[in-house]
């Protein structure tokens, strides 16, 4: 990678971490000022939407990540004119999927207002329908990821949150309650698909896009992984609105909130790690130092977090959702703990998964589905769902610097190609 191009993606990697912060934070505002409007037991029903958008987001990552490698792979072949036939050929297989998934919702959205003891089953319709705008929108998100275009790929998100931001506080405001939380999410992504839109000026759309079997294949095994890590990160927050009271549920969800601060502010360098690992592999280059830099980076940033969880968390609750949620308190490192580790874990898999070794995804698959059996036996108390989740986290991450540990030995002791990384 030459100096100039080097230059380029160290802008837009700060541009883009300075975007991904932002947007976090306008996030966190919307659920910060929704659990203050209405309380742990309506909050508990807005986390909810919110905790089954990012359950049902693995579908989503599934054809963004898709899509990124694939354009950095056709990028770093000099045939960038695949481009527009790979994103045709994604967005007729999102648009089936969010479909389906639409109908999902919808069409059991009586059954999720049981389960979930809701007030009412419109917000499941309502979120359903935006379903196939989301998984569009992905698509195109992941072809600007994959062609590093990290100022566009980082205006999706703003568009994102900030529409979500003014619709649902209006809704709310106007007094539309938990469906005026749906519309927001809903709307939000449609506005987003039009701001991703993805122009390929100058290359033909008429090539016939190769082995679509392999890219089928991987977008199964993203889809997988996706799946597992979703079950990790939100399967705790269902749980607890299944099995515990609404009041509590909302302020397990305030926690998991905070708690959840490490994962998405260290989802950027995974964002970056991702496109750059498949161009050095497909170029030949070394990319071993950009893997140590990321979890490098990845395991300072969790550090201070937890670090400050842990040394101020009575003035975090009070300031950020206030004295009703003071309770949780002495449990926010904890849960920050658990998500730290889980980061780390995570940047181990996001580089195996890059250079196609995918052992360390189904690992973390296997961690996922552990967690929810052990969680649906063992709920005693928020402090036995969090522990169970730290120990589970701190295995899988020991898990992967074993595994990290015996394929750098096993490639050390093999002779060398002339193009060996």
């Amino acid at each position: 990678m030459n100096r100039k191009a080097g230059n380029y993606l160290a802008k837009e990697g700060a541009m883009l971490f300075i975007s991904t912060l932002v947007v976090n934070l306008g996030n966190y505002a919307i659920n910060l000022l929704l659990g203050r409007w209405l309380g742990p037991a309506d909050f508990s029903e807005v986390s909810l939407l919110v905790t089954l958008m990012l359950m049902l987001s693995f579908w989503a990552l599934a054809f963004q990540l898709t899509g990124a490698k694939y354009a950095a792979e056709y990028i770093g072949d000099n045939k960038p004119y695949l481009l527009p036939q790979l994103s045709r050929w994604l967005r007729d297989l999102a648009l089936k999927a969010g479909l389906a998934l639409a109908i999902l919702l919808a069409g059991l959205s009586f059954f999720w207002k049981d389960f979930f003891q809701t007030v009412s089953f419109l917000p499941f319709m309502i979120f359903g329908a935006g379903m196939p705008l989301y998984l569009l929108m992905s698509v195109n998100r992941g072809i600007l990821q994959g062609q590093t275009k990290y100022s566009r790929f980082a205006l999706t998100y703003q568009a994102e949150m900030w529409a979500r931001l003014v619709i649902s506080v209006l809704l709310v405001w106007l007094g539309f309650g938990i469906n005026g939380v749906a519309w927001g999410i809903t709307l939000s992504f449609l506005v987003t698909l039009f701001v991703s839109r993805v122009k390929f000026d100058g290359i033909s759309k008429k090539e016939i896009l190769p082995d679509t079997k392999k890219i089928s294949r991987f977008l199964l095994m993203i889809l997988v992984y996706e799946c597992s890590q979703i079950l990790i990160n939100n399967s705790d927050t269902v749980l607890v609105k299944h099995f515990f009271s609404p009041q509590d549920a909302g302020l397990y969800a305030a926690l998991a909130l905070m708690g959840r601060i490490v994962y998405f502010g260290t989802w950027t360098v995974v964002t970056m790690l991702f496109p750059a690992v498949i161009r050095l592999e497909k170029e030949g280059k070394p990319h071993s130092r950009y893997f140590a830099a990321g979890l490098a980076a990845v395991a300072g940033m969790a550090g201070v977090i937890v670090a400050a969880s842990y040394l101020f968390p009575v003035w975090a609750v009070n300031i950020l959702f206030g004295a009703e949620y003071l309770s949780i308190a002495p449990l926010l490192w904890q849960y920050a703990l658990a998500t730290a580790l889980f980061a780390c874990a995570n940047v181990f898999v996001y580089y195996h998964l890059s250079l196609n070794r995918n052992l360390p995804a189904w690992l973390m698959i296997g961690g996922g589905f552990l967690q929810i059996l052990l969680i649906s036996f063992y709920h005693a108390s928020f402090q036995q769902v969090i522990s169970i989740q730290i120990t589970l986290m701190a295995g899988m991450l020991t898990v992967m610097m074993t595994y990290q540990f015996l394929l750098h030995r096993t490639c050390a002791a093999l002779p060398k190609p002339s193009n060996a990384v």
